[in-house]
Protein backbone atom coordinates (compact mmCIF):
# COMPACT_ATOMS: atom_id res chain seq x y z
CA UNK A 1 0.00 0.00 0.00
CA UNK A 2 2.13 2.78 -0.80
CA UNK A 3 0.36 5.57 0.26
CA UNK A 4 0.89 8.83 -0.97
CA UNK A 5 -0.90 11.73 0.19
CA UNK A 6 -3.61 14.09 -1.62
CA UNK A 7 -1.96 16.39 -4.23
CA UNK A 8 -4.12 19.36 -6.44
CA UNK A 9 -6.60 17.73 -8.32
CA UNK A 10 -4.11 17.34 -11.11
CA UNK A 11 -1.16 15.61 -9.42
CA UNK A 12 -3.62 13.50 -6.99
CA UNK A 13 -1.48 10.60 -5.16
CA UNK A 14 -2.80 7.19 -4.09
CA UNK A 15 -2.40 5.34 -1.06
CA UNK A 16 -0.32 2.57 -2.30
CA UNK A 17 2.19 5.10 -4.07
CA UNK A 18 5.03 6.37 -1.84
CA UNK A 19 6.86 9.57 -1.90
CA UNK A 20 9.27 10.89 1.19
CA UNK A 21 6.87 12.90 3.98
CA UNK A 22 5.64 15.79 3.48
CA UNK A 23 3.33 18.56 4.85
CA UNK A 24 3.49 20.11 1.49
CA UNK A 25 -0.02 19.60 -0.29
CA UNK A 26 -1.59 17.12 2.67
CA UNK A 27 -4.91 16.58 3.44
CA UNK A 28 -4.69 15.43 7.39
CA UNK A 29 -7.85 13.95 7.25
CA UNK A 30 -6.45 11.25 4.69
CA UNK A 31 -2.89 10.95 5.94
CA UNK A 32 -5.33 10.23 9.44
CA UNK A 33 -7.34 7.70 7.38
CA UNK A 34 -4.30 6.00 5.75
CA UNK A 35 -2.45 5.89 9.27
CA UNK A 36 -4.71 4.23 10.88
CA UNK A 37 -6.04 1.65 8.27
CA UNK A 38 -2.28 0.83 8.22
CA UNK A 39 -2.44 0.28 12.07
CA UNK A 40 -5.55 -1.57 11.36
CA UNK A 41 -3.81 -4.00 8.89
CA UNK A 42 -0.80 -4.68 10.71
CA UNK A 43 -3.22 -5.63 14.06
CA UNK A 44 -5.02 -7.59 11.76
CA UNK A 45 -2.43 -9.76 11.27
CA UNK A 46 -0.91 -9.99 14.56
CA UNK A 47 -4.21 -11.28 15.54
CA UNK A 48 -4.74 -14.00 13.31
CA UNK A 49 -3.46 -16.51 14.99
CA UNK A 50 -5.72 -15.69 18.41
CA UNK A 51 -8.93 -16.62 16.52
CA UNK A 52 -9.34 -19.70 17.34
CA UNK A 53 -9.00 -19.36 21.27
CA UNK A 54 -11.21 -16.51 21.42
CA UNK A 55 -14.95 -15.32 20.82
CA UNK A 56 -13.92 -12.04 21.75
CA UNK A 57 -10.98 -11.39 19.11
CA UNK A 58 -12.78 -13.64 16.55
CA UNK A 59 -15.35 -11.09 16.64
CA UNK A 60 -13.12 -8.23 16.57
CA UNK A 61 -11.09 -9.49 13.73
CA UNK A 62 -13.91 -10.46 11.63
CA UNK A 63 -15.38 -6.92 12.05
CA UNK A 64 -11.77 -5.76 11.38
CA UNK A 65 -11.52 -7.45 7.94
CA UNK A 66 -15.29 -6.86 6.90
CA UNK A 67 -13.81 -3.35 6.35
CA UNK A 68 -10.40 -2.12 6.27
CA UNK A 69 -9.28 -3.61 3.13
CA UNK A 70 -12.35 -2.46 1.50
CA UNK A 71 -11.55 1.16 3.27
CA UNK A 72 -8.00 1.22 1.97
CA UNK A 73 -8.98 -0.08 -1.34
CA UNK A 74 -11.40 3.01 -1.60
CA UNK A 75 -8.71 5.22 -0.72
CA UNK A 76 -6.96 3.98 -3.60
CA UNK A 77 -9.49 4.37 -5.99
CA UNK A 78 -9.90 7.87 -4.86
CA UNK A 79 -6.76 8.86 -5.20
CA UNK A 80 -6.67 7.36 -8.74
CA UNK A 81 -9.18 8.75 -9.98
CA UNK A 82 -7.31 11.19 -12.65
CA UNK A 83 -4.97 8.59 -14.00
CA UNK A 84 -5.09 8.48 -17.79
CA UNK A 85 -2.27 7.08 -18.65
CA UNK A 86 0.05 9.40 -18.67
CA UNK A 87 4.12 8.59 -19.29
CA UNK A 88 4.80 10.17 -15.61
CA UNK A 89 1.71 7.88 -14.75
CA UNK A 90 2.83 4.58 -16.11
CA UNK A 91 6.23 5.05 -14.55
CA UNK A 92 4.87 5.54 -11.34
CA UNK A 93 3.38 2.29 -11.76
CA UNK A 94 5.98 0.31 -12.79
CA UNK A 95 8.13 1.80 -9.36
CA UNK A 96 5.48 2.13 -7.21
CA UNK A 97 3.61 -0.78 -7.64
CA UNK A 98 5.09 -3.14 -10.23
CA UNK A 99 8.71 -3.37 -8.65
CA UNK A 100 8.03 -3.50 -5.20
CA UNK A 101 5.55 -6.26 -6.67
CA UNK A 102 8.60 -8.19 -7.77
CA UNK A 103 11.12 -7.25 -5.20
CA UNK A 104 8.66 -8.15 -2.35
CA UNK A 105 7.34 -11.67 -3.92
CA UNK A 106 11.54 -12.39 -4.21
CA UNK A 107 12.11 -11.19 -0.44
CA UNK A 108 9.09 -13.52 0.79
CA UNK A 109 10.25 -16.24 -1.54
CA UNK A 110 13.43 -16.39 0.47
CA UNK A 111 11.55 -15.71 3.81
CA UNK A 112 9.67 -18.84 3.47
CA UNK A 113 12.63 -20.95 3.63
CA UNK A 114 13.18 -20.34 7.15
CA UNK A 115 9.19 -20.48 7.71
CA UNK A 116 8.19 -23.09 5.49
CA UNK A 117 11.47 -24.77 4.20
CA UNK A 118 10.93 -24.23 0.96
CA UNK A 119 11.24 -21.06 -1.45
CA UNK A 120 8.55 -20.20 -3.80
CA UNK A 121 8.83 -16.87 -6.32
CA UNK A 122 4.94 -15.96 -6.14
CA UNK A 123 4.87 -13.61 -8.90
CA UNK A 124 1.70 -15.48 -10.49
CA UNK A 125 0.48 -16.53 -7.16
CA UNK A 126 0.99 -13.89 -4.48
CA UNK A 127 2.09 -15.01 -1.34
CA UNK A 128 0.32 -13.30 1.91
CA UNK A 129 0.45 -9.84 1.26
CA UNK A 130 1.75 -9.12 -1.71
CA UNK A 131 -1.52 -9.76 -3.83
CA UNK A 132 -2.93 -5.77 -2.52
CA UNK A 133 0.35 -5.06 -5.35
CA UNK A 134 -0.93 -7.53 -8.15
CA UNK A 135 -4.48 -6.03 -7.27
CA UNK A 136 -3.68 -2.57 -7.22
CA UNK A 137 -1.74 -2.62 -10.76
CA UNK A 138 -4.61 -4.38 -12.19
CA UNK A 139 -7.71 -1.87 -10.19
CA UNK A 140 -5.13 1.63 -11.65
CA UNK A 141 -4.23 0.67 -15.22
CA UNK A 142 -7.49 -0.03 -15.68
CA UNK A 143 -9.16 3.03 -14.03
CA UNK A 144 -9.46 4.81 -16.68
CA UNK A 145 -12.53 2.23 -18.48
CA UNK A 146 -14.67 3.17 -15.24
CA UNK A 147 -14.61 6.61 -16.45
CA UNK A 148 -16.50 5.81 -20.05
CA UNK A 149 -18.56 3.06 -18.47
CA UNK A 150 -22.54 4.11 -17.60
CA UNK A 151 -23.41 2.50 -13.59
CA UNK A 152 -19.65 1.67 -12.93
CA UNK A 153 -20.62 1.09 -9.25
CA UNK A 154 -23.66 -1.03 -10.10
CA UNK A 155 -21.11 -2.61 -12.82
CA UNK A 156 -18.10 -3.69 -10.24
CA UNK A 157 -19.96 -4.35 -7.62
CA UNK A 158 -22.14 -7.20 -10.07
CA UNK A 159 -18.57 -8.51 -11.32
CA UNK A 160 -18.13 -8.86 -7.48
CA UNK A 161 -21.41 -11.03 -7.08
CA UNK A 162 -20.31 -12.97 -10.19
CA UNK A 163 -16.61 -13.88 -9.03
CA UNK A 164 -18.30 -15.39 -5.70
CA UNK A 165 -20.40 -17.30 -7.87
CA UNK A 166 -17.52 -19.11 -9.86
CA UNK A 167 -14.83 -21.41 -9.34
CA UNK A 168 -11.91 -18.73 -9.33
CA UNK A 169 -8.35 -19.47 -10.27
CA UNK A 170 -5.37 -18.81 -7.92
CA UNK A 171 -3.25 -17.05 -10.40
CA UNK A 172 -2.53 -13.29 -8.97
CA UNK A 173 -5.38 -13.76 -6.68
CA UNK A 174 -8.02 -13.50 -9.11
CA UNK A 175 -10.93 -13.39 -6.60
CA UNK A 176 -9.46 -10.89 -4.36
CA UNK A 177 -9.08 -8.46 -7.66
CA UNK A 178 -12.89 -9.22 -8.57
CA UNK A 179 -14.75 -8.99 -5.30
CA UNK A 180 -12.66 -5.94 -3.77
CA UNK A 181 -13.44 -4.32 -7.26
CA UNK A 182 -16.36 -2.21 -6.05
CA UNK A 183 -14.61 -0.37 -3.40
CA UNK A 184 -12.14 0.95 -5.91
CA UNK A 185 -14.39 1.87 -8.23
CA UNK A 186 -16.38 3.97 -5.79
CA UNK A 187 -13.66 5.12 -4.39
CA UNK A 188 -12.67 6.79 -7.80
CA UNK A 189 -16.10 8.87 -8.25
CA UNK A 190 -16.60 9.91 -4.51
CA UNK A 191 -15.40 13.68 -3.95
CA UNK A 192 -14.17 15.80 -0.41
CA UNK A 193 -17.57 16.76 0.38
CA UNK A 194 -18.72 13.13 0.62
CA UNK A 195 -16.32 11.91 3.16
CA UNK A 196 -17.60 15.60 5.27
CA UNK A 197 -21.39 14.31 4.91
CA UNK A 198 -20.59 11.06 6.99
CA UNK A 199 -19.33 13.31 9.98
CA UNK A 200 -22.57 14.94 10.52
CA UNK A 201 -24.38 13.50 13.12
CA UNK A 202 -27.41 12.49 11.71
CA UNK A 203 -24.70 9.89 9.15
CA UNK A 204 -22.08 9.32 12.09
CA UNK A 205 -24.10 8.32 14.95
CA UNK A 206 -26.69 5.83 13.65
CA UNK A 207 -24.08 4.64 12.16
CA UNK A 208 -22.02 3.76 14.93
CA UNK A 209 -24.72 2.52 16.57
CA UNK A 210 -25.00 0.26 13.44
CA UNK A 211 -21.53 -1.10 13.96
CA UNK A 212 -21.69 -1.93 17.51
CA UNK A 213 -24.78 -4.40 16.25
CA UNK A 214 -22.22 -5.86 13.48
CA UNK A 215 -19.90 -6.61 16.42
CA UNK A 216 -22.41 -8.09 18.33
CA UNK A 217 -22.96 -10.27 15.29
CA UNK A 218 -20.04 -11.02 14.43
CA UNK A 219 -19.66 -12.18 18.14
CA UNK A 220 -22.61 -14.57 17.62
CA UNK A 221 -21.53 -15.87 14.30
CA UNK A 222 -18.37 -15.06 13.37
CA UNK A 223 -17.06 -18.68 14.34
CA UNK A 224 -18.98 -20.51 11.81
CA UNK A 225 -18.14 -18.32 9.00
CA UNK A 226 -15.53 -19.52 6.75
CA UNK A 227 -12.88 -16.68 7.11
CA UNK A 228 -12.78 -16.39 3.03
CA UNK A 229 -15.80 -14.60 3.42
CA UNK A 230 -14.10 -11.90 4.80
CA UNK A 231 -10.72 -12.31 2.80
CA UNK A 232 -12.44 -11.91 -0.53
CA UNK A 233 -10.62 -14.60 -1.91
CA UNK A 234 -12.22 -17.33 -3.11
CA UNK A 235 -15.80 -18.73 -4.79
CA UNK A 236 -18.98 -20.16 -3.14
CA UNK A 237 -17.93 -23.96 -3.84
CA UNK A 238 -14.58 -23.45 -2.58
CA UNK A 239 -16.39 -22.67 0.66
CA UNK A 240 -18.69 -25.36 0.09
CA UNK A 241 -21.63 -23.60 -0.16
CA UNK A 242 -24.01 -23.30 -2.74
CA UNK A 243 -24.58 -20.17 -4.86
CA UNK A 244 -27.96 -19.66 -3.85
CA UNK A 245 -26.83 -19.37 -0.34
CA UNK A 246 -23.69 -17.57 -1.44
CA UNK A 247 -25.81 -14.59 -2.50
CA UNK A 248 -27.34 -13.50 0.56
CA UNK A 249 -24.50 -13.84 2.56
CA UNK A 250 -22.32 -11.88 -0.12
CA UNK A 251 -25.09 -8.87 0.22
CA UNK A 252 -25.06 -8.91 4.14
CA UNK A 253 -21.16 -8.74 4.04
CA UNK A 254 -21.17 -5.73 1.55
CA UNK A 255 -24.35 -4.36 3.48
CA UNK A 256 -22.03 -4.36 6.81
CA UNK A 257 -18.51 -3.17 4.85
CA UNK A 258 -20.77 0.00 3.68
CA UNK A 259 -21.50 0.27 7.30
CA UNK A 260 -18.35 0.06 8.58
CA UNK A 261 -16.70 2.13 6.60
CA UNK A 262 -19.06 5.19 6.84
CA UNK A 263 -18.32 4.61 10.35
CA UNK A 264 -14.52 4.72 10.21
CA UNK A 265 -14.49 8.09 7.60
CA UNK A 266 -16.62 9.61 10.41
CA UNK A 267 -14.79 8.98 13.28
CA UNK A 268 -11.38 10.13 11.40
CA UNK A 269 -9.93 13.69 12.75
CA UNK A 270 -9.34 16.47 10.37
CA UNK A 271 -6.88 18.00 12.00
CA UNK A 272 -3.11 17.78 12.12
CA UNK A 273 -0.91 15.59 14.87
CA UNK A 274 2.15 14.49 15.02
CA UNK A 275 2.25 11.16 13.70
CA UNK A 276 -0.14 12.43 11.34
CA UNK A 277 2.41 12.70 9.04
CA UNK A 278 3.28 9.27 9.55
CA UNK A 279 0.34 8.55 6.96
CA UNK A 280 2.18 9.48 4.15
CA UNK A 281 4.43 6.12 5.05
CA UNK A 282 2.24 3.54 5.04
CA UNK A 283 3.50 1.38 2.08
CA UNK A 284 6.52 0.71 4.41
CA UNK A 285 4.89 -0.44 7.58
CA UNK A 286 2.43 -2.63 4.79
CA UNK A 287 5.28 -4.37 3.12
CA UNK A 288 7.59 -4.83 6.21
CA UNK A 289 5.16 -6.34 9.50
CA UNK A 290 4.60 -9.52 7.57
CA UNK A 291 8.42 -10.65 7.83
CA UNK A 292 7.46 -9.90 11.73
CA UNK A 293 3.99 -11.18 11.98
CA UNK A 294 4.78 -14.45 10.05
CA UNK A 295 7.78 -14.70 11.76
CA UNK A 296 6.83 -14.51 15.26
CA UNK A 297 3.63 -17.12 14.38
CA UNK A 298 5.19 -19.99 11.96
CA UNK A 299 9.40 -19.10 12.27
CA UNK A 300 9.72 -18.46 16.44
CA UNK A 301 6.50 -19.65 17.34
CA UNK A 302 5.77 -17.25 19.90
CA UNK A 303 2.26 -18.32 19.63
CA UNK A 304 3.04 -21.44 21.11
CA UNK A 305 2.87 -19.39 24.66
CA UNK A 306 -0.08 -19.49 26.85
CA UNK A 307 -0.21 -16.19 27.85
CA UNK A 308 -0.64 -14.81 24.62
CA UNK A 309 -3.61 -16.38 24.39
CA UNK A 310 -4.96 -14.87 27.50
CA UNK A 311 -7.22 -11.75 27.21
CA UNK A 312 -4.14 -9.89 29.08
CA UNK A 313 -2.18 -11.39 26.59
CA UNK A 314 -4.38 -10.30 23.50
CA UNK A 315 -4.37 -6.54 24.64
CA UNK A 316 0.02 -7.40 24.89
CA UNK A 317 -0.35 -8.42 21.10
CA UNK A 318 -2.16 -5.44 20.34
CA UNK A 319 -0.24 -2.49 21.30
CA UNK A 320 2.88 -4.43 20.60
CA UNK A 321 1.35 -4.60 16.90
CA UNK A 322 0.94 -0.42 16.79
CA UNK A 323 4.12 -0.67 17.89
CA UNK A 324 5.40 -2.23 15.02
CA UNK A 325 3.22 -0.11 12.79
CA UNK A 326 5.19 2.59 13.83
CA UNK A 327 8.23 1.88 14.03
CA UNK A 328 8.14 0.51 10.39
CA UNK A 329 7.56 4.22 9.76
CA UNK A 330 9.74 5.73 11.24
CA UNK A 331 12.67 7.57 9.23
CA UNK A 332 15.79 5.27 9.82
CA UNK A 333 13.34 1.95 8.49
CA UNK A 334 12.38 4.30 5.98
CA UNK A 335 16.05 5.45 4.83
CA UNK A 336 16.94 1.76 5.74
CA UNK A 337 14.74 0.37 3.28
CA UNK A 338 13.90 3.13 0.60
CA UNK A 339 15.73 0.92 -2.54
CA UNK A 340 13.06 -1.77 -1.51
CA UNK A 341 10.01 0.08 -1.10
CA UNK A 342 10.21 2.74 -3.33
CA UNK A 343 13.20 1.98 -5.90
CA UNK A 344 14.47 4.43 -8.09
CA UNK A 345 14.71 2.85 -12.05
CA UNK A 346 16.47 5.42 -13.68
CA UNK A 347 18.63 3.02 -15.32
CA UNK A 348 15.66 1.49 -17.07
CA UNK A 349 12.92 3.79 -17.39
CA UNK A 350 13.20 7.23 -19.28
CA UNK A 351 12.01 9.97 -17.36
CA UNK A 352 9.04 12.46 -18.39
CA UNK A 353 9.66 16.00 -19.46
CA UNK A 354 7.14 16.97 -16.37
CA UNK A 355 9.10 14.93 -14.05
CA UNK A 356 11.96 16.26 -14.83
CA UNK A 357 10.98 20.05 -14.73
CA UNK A 358 9.43 19.36 -11.21
CA UNK A 359 13.22 17.88 -10.58
CA UNK A 360 14.53 21.42 -11.67
CA UNK A 361 12.35 23.48 -9.72
CA UNK A 362 13.33 21.67 -6.59
CA UNK A 363 9.90 19.95 -5.86
CA UNK A 364 9.10 16.82 -4.26
CA UNK A 365 9.25 13.59 -5.62
CA UNK A 366 6.58 13.30 -8.92
CA UNK A 367 3.56 12.32 -7.62
CA UNK A 368 1.31 9.96 -9.47
CA UNK A 369 -1.63 11.51 -11.05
Amino acid sequence: MSVQAPAPPTRAATPTEQTTPSKKGRDSYFSNAKLALIVLVVIGHAWAPLTGQSFSVNAFYTTLYAFHMPAFILLCGYFSKSFTGRPDQLRRVLTGILAPYILFSLLYGLFRIWIDGEFTLGLLYPYYLTWFLAALFVWRVTSPIWRVVKYPVLIATLISIGAVMMDLPGAFDLGRILQFLPFFVAGMFLRREHFEMVKRPLVKYPATVATVAVLGLAYLYAGDLDSNWIYFNEGAEQMDVSRMAALPIKLVLMAAAVVLLVTFFAWIPDRTFRWTSLGEATMYAFLLHGFITRGANYGMGWYDNEFVHTATGAVTVTLLAVAIALLLMSKPVRWLTRPLVEPKLDWLLNRTSRERSESGSGSAAPVNS
